[in-house]
This record gives structure tokens, sequence and C-alpha cells, in this order.
């Protein structure tokens, strides 16, 4: 199927790489007359007006700013081209779909693939959408459209709040004097991960909080009492975890 990309951020690379990769055509590329995007040299196809763009293509892929959806899309004349968007908080858009891949989408010209990745779906012509997800070798899920704002935010979960927490602890070990620890943080990070993945009861988790350890916990939160901001997502955490210590064996 013809691919148009109205847009010129990680989305439209991701979609426009696993379209170069399978060797689908890509008909072009609409960027705003001030964007800055290297995506249609990138990805060797024309820079298109929208008019030109829904001409030529069987999908049209709107991946701008979820703010600039509803207004891209207004501006797109009739078409028979199926219109999609790749949001993971809003819901399709003139009659097409959303497919959002559950995957954190690296900066155009950053090697990019959505093989393997999971593409949720939300709208109409879902047989259109499996069959992109088949062919790029990517999984399928569908998410109904009264949840979508629920399954975005379990996505902010997953991935920004992750890196939020990373930035946390990188901050909170210098303060401690403890410096140039990113990779090992990471590395850190990766191992509660795995486990994470490996286990579905309490032993999912580890550290004071798993351990049911009051007097260190008490000691963290004193440690963190100049900041109460952070002493209360520390608490919440803790409490989290520890509910799931507490919860009576399934």
């Amino acid at each position: 199927m013809r691919l148009g990309i109205a847009g010129g951020g990680r989305a439209a690379w991701a979609f426009g790489t696993a379209w170069r990769r399978i060797g689908w055509p890509i008909a072009g590329v609409w960027l705003r007359d001030e964007s800055q995007s290297r995506l249609a040299d990138l990805l060797e196809t024309p820079r298109r007006n929208l008019a030109d763009l829904a001409d030529h293509t069987d999908l049209l892929l709107i991946a701008v700013s979820d703010g600039a959806i509803e207004e891209v899309a207004g501006r797109i004349p009739d078409t028979n081209a199926i219109i999609f968007h790749a949001s993971g908080a809003l819901t399709a858009v003139r009659g097409g779909f959303s497919l959002h891949p559950l995957r954190a989408l690296p900066p155009a010209g950053s090697p990019s693939d959505l093989s393997d990745a999971l593409l949720v779906f939300e709208g109409n012509h879902q047989d259109v959408a499996a069959g992109i997800a088949e062919a790029i070798g990517a999984r399928f899920a569908v998410v109904d459209a009264k949840q979508k704002a629920l399954y975005h935010a379990a996505a902010v979960f997953g991935s920004n709040y992750v890196a939020a927490v990373l930035d946390i602890a990188q901050q909170l070990m210098s303060r401690a004097g403890v410096e140039d620890v990113r990779p090992d943080l990471v590395a850190l990070a990766e191992s509660a991960i795995r486990n994470w993945s490996l286990h579905e009861g309490s032993d999912r988790f580890t550290g004071p909080a798993a351990r049911g350890d009051a007097k260190t916990l008490e000691r963290h939160k004193a440690a963190l009492a100049s900041d109460p901001q952070l002493a209360s997502i520390y608490e919440l955490l803790a409490d989290h975890i520890a509910s799931t210590r507490l919860a009576p064996a399934e």
C-alpha cells in the first residue's frame, strides 16, 4: 500500500523506515513550510502539498503533535486514502484509525525498527491495520476508543515515567557524592526490568518495601525530607510495592 506521510518527527520516521524495509512505496511527505525536518531526504521521497499527497496514497499517516492532528486532518481534501495517526492518546479522525507503537521511538535519522513492536489499534479498517502489523513483523492489539486515555496513561508509566525516575536516581546519587553512574543506573534499571519480566508475584520487586523493612524506609524518607514532593513520590511507590507483599496469594 502506498503511504503518504504528513509530518516529520519520530512516528513519521518509524513508519517510513518500516515501509522502506518491507519494500512498500512511499508517495511523499508533507511538511509545514517552516519545518526543518530532513524526513523527505532521509526517506528519498518527494516533498508534496497535502492535496497532492492525498491524491497519490492509499494510506495517509498524520504524524504531527497530538495538538495539531485535528487541524492537519481538517486541511486534507476529500480523498479515497485511509487516514490514520500514531497518537497513543487520541482516537481516530476522518473515519480512519489510530495505530500506536508501544515503544519509545528514536529521532529521525537514528536506527528505527518496528519489527516485534506492539501496534495498538483503535478505529475503523481493522483488517488494513492488522495487515500493516503483519507485513512489518509487528504484533497487534486492539483498544476501545473509550479506554484510549487509560491505555496511554499506562504507556506513560511504562516509558516516560521510568525515564523520570532514572533522572531522580541520578540527581540523588550526585547529591550523595557518587558521580558518573549513568551507565550503572541503566544496568540497575535493566536488571529490575528483567526481574519484573520473569516474575508475576511479589518476587517481581526487591528492596526495603518488598521486604517490609520499615526502619530502612524511614531512613530513606528522612534523607528526602528536604524535598517533600520527592519524599511523597517515594512513599507512594513504597506503599504500592508493600501492597503486593501483603496481598493474598492467588
